[in-house]
Parts: C-alpha cells; sequence; structure tokens
C-alpha cells in the first residue's frame, strides 16, 4: 500500500518532476523503463503521495537533461519532503496547481480584492511593479484563472473580503468602480460564497492575515499563507484545524448577500458621487 505522504512539499516536488519530463517529452512509461522502476512508482512520485530519495531525482533530472542550478534546487525539494509545513520562496506554481485540482476552497483576503475576483484593470495596478515585465500577460493570465470560479470547477467555493480592500482606491476612483460592480456581480452566483468582513468588527482571527484552505478529493487540504517575500504551506492536522476554525469565525463575523450588497453599493455611491 503506498504510504499518502502528499506534504506541499513532495507534491510542489512531483510538480517539478512532472514539468521536467513533459519538457523532455518523455513518457511515464518511457521513463520508468529508463530508471528501471515500475510506472506506477514514477507516477506516485510525481503525485507526491510517494517520496523519492534524492539520488532518484537527480536520475530523474539526469534523463530529463536538467542540470546545474536547477538541478541542484529541485534535488533539494527532495530533502525534508515528508515534513507537513513548508516554507518557501518561488511557490507560484504549486499554488496554482492547487486552486486548479482543489474541490473546495475557502479564502480570506482582509486588504486586497483576491486574485480570482478582480478585474483587469485592478490587477493592471496591482501587478504593476519594478522590473515586472510582460503585465499584459500576466494579466490576461490571472483573469483566465476565473474559470475556477465562473464555470462552477469547484464544489464549494467561499471567499471573504475585508471592508479595507473595497475602500482602498487601488488605480484610483474609476478602477475601483468598475472592481466594485464585478464584486457585485459575484454576489449572484449560486457556486460563489462572497462575503465583507465590516472594518467595525471587534477583534477576529482574521487580523492575523490572508490566508486560504484547499481541499482535495484523495489528498490531504492545504492551508497557503502569503508572507512578505515568501509562502508558507501546511497540511499538518493540527494547523489544518486551527485554520478552518479561524475560517469559520470569519465566516460567521461577515456580511453576505443583500447586506453584503447593501456595502458595496455604499462604498460605490461614495466612489462616483
Amino acid at each position: 500500500m503506498v504510504v499518502p505522504y502528499a506534504t506541499p512539499r513532495a507534491r510542489a516536488l512531483g510538480l517539478e518532476l512532472r514539468a521536467a519530463r513533459e519538457k523532455r517529452k518523455l513518457g511515464v512509461r518511457e521513463l520508468a523503463r529508463l530508471l528501471g522502476i515500475a510506472p506506477g512508482f514514477l507516477s506516485n512520485w510525481e503525485r507526491g503521495v510517494r517520496l523519492p530519495k534524492p539520488e532518484d531525482v537527480g536520475a530523474v533530472l539526469a534523463h530529463c537533461r536538467i542540470v546545474g542550478e536547477e538541478r541542484h534546487r529541485i534535488v533539494e525539494m527532495a530533502r525534508g519532503a515528508q515534513e507537513t509545513n513548508w516554507l518557501g520562496t518561488s511557490t507560484e506554481g504549486a499554488y496554482l496547481e492547487w486552486e486548479k485540482t482543489a474541490t473546495a476552497l475557502f479564502a480570506w483576503e482582509p486588504l486586497l480584492v483576491h486574485d480570482l475576483l478582480q478585474t483587469s484593470s485592478y490587477s493592471r495596478i496591482v501587478l504593476r511593479s519594478p522590473g515586472v515585465e510582460n503585465v499584459e500577460r500576466l494579466v490576461a493570465a490571472r483573469l483566465a484563472r476565473r474559470e475556477v470560479f465562473e464555470r462552477g470547477k469547484l464544489a464549494e467555493c467561499a471567499v471573504v473580503l475585508g471592508e479595507a480592500a473595497l475602500r482602498k482606491r487601488v488605480g484610483g476612483p474609476e478602477v475601483m468602480a468598475d472592481q466594485l460592480r464585478y464584486l457585485r456581480s459575484v454576489l449572484e452566483y449560486d457556486h460563489i460564497d462572497l462575503r465583507i468582513m465590516p472594518l467595525d468588527n471587534d477583534y477576529h482571527p482574521g487580523l492575523s492575515g490572508a490566508f486560504s484552505i484547499f481541499d482535495f478529493a484523495d489528498l490531504p487540504t492545504i492551508v497557503y499563507e502569503e508572507l512578505s517575500n515568501e509562502s508558507a504551506h501546511s497540511s499538518s492536522t493540527v494547523r489544518v484545524r486551527h485554520y478552518r476554525s479561524a475560517a469559520k469565525s470569519i465566516k460567521d463575523l461577515s456580511l453576505r448577500g443583500d447586506r453584503a450588497r447593501e456595502l458595496i453599493d455604499r462604498i460605490l455611491r461614495g466612489l462616483v458621487e
């Protein structure tokens, strides 16, 4: 029986191995034959439910012609990949995979509109910074991710935005007015539970910062936190339990339906008057 490690780091390592194989245009069976292992082993490595040793990772990368710093980085991912907590940089690929494959999502964003709910104009302002190239490509990619919401691919989807995210005039009144109108339309979606946390609420666990909870059909839950210049991922049952409790408190204190709509309309009137 396969030991279902499936820690965030093990799954991110699996994504790297799969990407290396696909870049080399090798099938699972073909690469497994070259490695002298059963195809099932390789598939489980790529899913993160079984952990390859660093030397196994090195062998995979050798056949995929991955060398230098890239090879070193991926091999190092295999060390400590059994740990349920993972703090790392450059984890966007892993995050996008959690987003794409999750069956349920809870997201709390106190200060900015969540990525998947941003309009193109709002995204353009958020993504534009010194040294960032191809902003339009990044905006298009972010908008394409809306499929997760708009096509109802998630069995459950709850997003709570802080009122501060709606009042912050990102890009100026016109950009924010357009953004608020879009959020108002999202309130009509049956498959998205969009809520707003009022500024005048007392202390609540969301004051510690933004986080997301991803649930999957046959793999452990992952809690994700975006920090200042790195990201924290965890599948620890203790941390998952803690963040589920925080998510429930945040949802219970937030406005939904007509009350959320009234708040958005009130902020919108302040922008256009």
